[in-house]
């Protein structure tokens, strides 16, 4: 293959280099692979190119045919790449999508809410839609609900962006016995869509604009009563898609092992879904791309997901889980890529023995600038989530997004506003890490004990 052709370029030209006596500092055999994986992404990446046939209007839906293009797209480069073990796998879940929502504020006359989105697994209203006063909830914490708790019943709560998931603002205000939501977006001129229930429910959630949403609390402050109507027309259906999965595969005694590595490739329908999650899908696909071109043998197999369904409730990765629930002993580490942009720090998910490892990996890709600093998160919003609550060792790299980060779950979230350069930095980087995982003896990481993390952590009931 030509991008085989033009590593193998790069590896002899390290290799000269590495004979060289007196300017560069000695080079090990695995230095020099780094070198030239760095060097085919920098050099010559895919990346732009395979975001730009990613990106169609209408986004990538799970279960719609855009989505099901852009699995057939991943698996074909992948077998264009010479990665092996390309396959999809197939799972079921419900799929939703709106096709119009007006929110309508009462009075003489109307005012409708140009730009107001339902907010996912918001089934159709009847006829007429709901109406229903509005109490301003603050952010939508459990302790703001409280405050409010004798006024919510039938009205509609109204929760600014920001601080819990929404889906957890939804339960607060279902369980205070609230007609539905009205989220309040950060974007002063859009609005930013998300689901709210976990799977299809008929009360409504809706998300405004950052500026009718503050008008909306203005009049509130003021002690006016302000009245809403709701109308939802969505479509729910039975959808199958499919995780996209390829293989560079193990040899010698730890073959057996593996580091996965994924992000997920489904997005909102409102725009091209390319900060969320184009970017991150490209990213593990080019490190993919450098890694098959090295001709690298790694000691553990190293897997490859783009999981579907994750903006509907991370279906895509607990599927995965369930189907290789076998397997999970055997997994050294998840790495989660969930809109990475300019690399500029690394993180685990509870699993601190890993960090002297990672420290070594940050020292290593000085050129970088990531922080020496190891990051831990325990959010449980992105597909990591399936792998973290079986025990095992999930990571991710964060980054700096650029301006075009406020426009993902948008209208906006389009090709152009993506930070291309900073991207391919994250496919490389990403590259090493999972080379260094995958190579790296002892094993790193170990796995936790489920139940007891279950239990540690309050995840026993769900």
């Amino acid at each position: 293959m030509k991008s085989s052709k033009v590593s193998g370029r790069v590896f002899l030209g390290l290799v000269i280099l590495g004979m060289v006596g007196g300017c560069l500092r000695p080079a090990t055999d695995l230095d020099l692979l780094d070198r030239g994986i760095v060097g085919e992404v920098m050099m010559h990446s895919e990346l732009a190119g395979n975001l730009r046939a990613l990106c169609v209007p209408g986004g990538r839906l799970s279960g719609s045919p855009n989505g099901h293009q852009a699995e057939e797209y991943m698996a074909g480069k992948l077998r264009e790449y010479g990665l092996r073990n390309v396959h999809l796998e197939p799972f079921e879940m419900t799929s939703w999508q709106d096709r119009s929502t007006t929110v309508t504020v009462l009075g003489d006359p109307p005012v409708v809410l140009e730009g107001a989105l339902s907010l996912g697994n918001c089934l159709s209203t009847p006829p007429g839609g709901v109406t229903a006063g509005l109490v301003d909830v603050g952010k939508g914490t459990e302790e703001e609900f409280e405050r409010v708790a004798e006024e919510l019943p039938g009205k509609f709560a109204l929760a600014r962006e920001g601080g819990s998931h929404r889906s957890r603002k939804m339960s607060f205000a279902l369980a205070g016995g609230a007609a539905g939501l009205v989220h309040v977006s950060r974007l002063e001129d859009r609005a930013r869509v998300g689901q709210c229930h976990p799977e299809p429910r008929p009360e409504p959630g809706v998300v405004v604009t950052g500026a009718d949403g503050a008008a909306l609390a203005k009049r509130l402050e003021a002690g006016e009563d302000v009245t809403i109507n709701v109308e939802i027309e969505a479509q729910v259906w039975d959808a199958t898609p499919n995780n996209v999965v390829a293989e560079i595969p193990g040899v010698g005694s730890l073959a057996d092992e593996l580091v996965i590595i994924g992000g997920h490739l489904d997005s909102w329908h409102l725009a091209e879904g390319a900060i969320d999650n184009g970017n991150g899908s490209v990213a593990v696909l080019e490190a993919a791309r450098a890694l098959a071109a090295a001709d690298w043998q790694p000691r553990r197999t190293v897997r490859f997901v783009w999981f579907m369904g994750e903006e509907h409730g991370l279906h895509g990765s607990r599927a995965y889980v369930k189907a290789h629930c076998d397997e999970m002993d055997r997994v050294v580490a998840m790495i989660n890529v969930d809109m990475p942009g300019a690399p500029r720090s690394l993180y685990t998910f509870g699993h601190p023995e890993l960090d002297p490892f990672l420290k070594s990996v940050q020292a290593d890709l000085a050129g970088f600038e990531i922080s020496p600093e190891i990051g831990n998160a325990s959010w449980t919003a992105s597909d990591h989530a399936a792998f973290m609550k079986q025990g095992v060792c999930a990571l991710s790299l964060s980054g700096e997004l650029g301006p075009g980060v406020k426009f993902y779950h948008s209208n906006g979230d389009m090709y152009d506003v993506v930070d291309r350069r900073g991207t391919t930095q994250a496919a490389a980087v990403l590259a090493i890490l999972v080379r260094r995982l995958a190579d790296e003896v002892p094993r790193p990481s170990e796995r936790f004990d489920p139940v007891k993390l279950a239990e540690e952590m309050g995840w026993a009931d769900e």
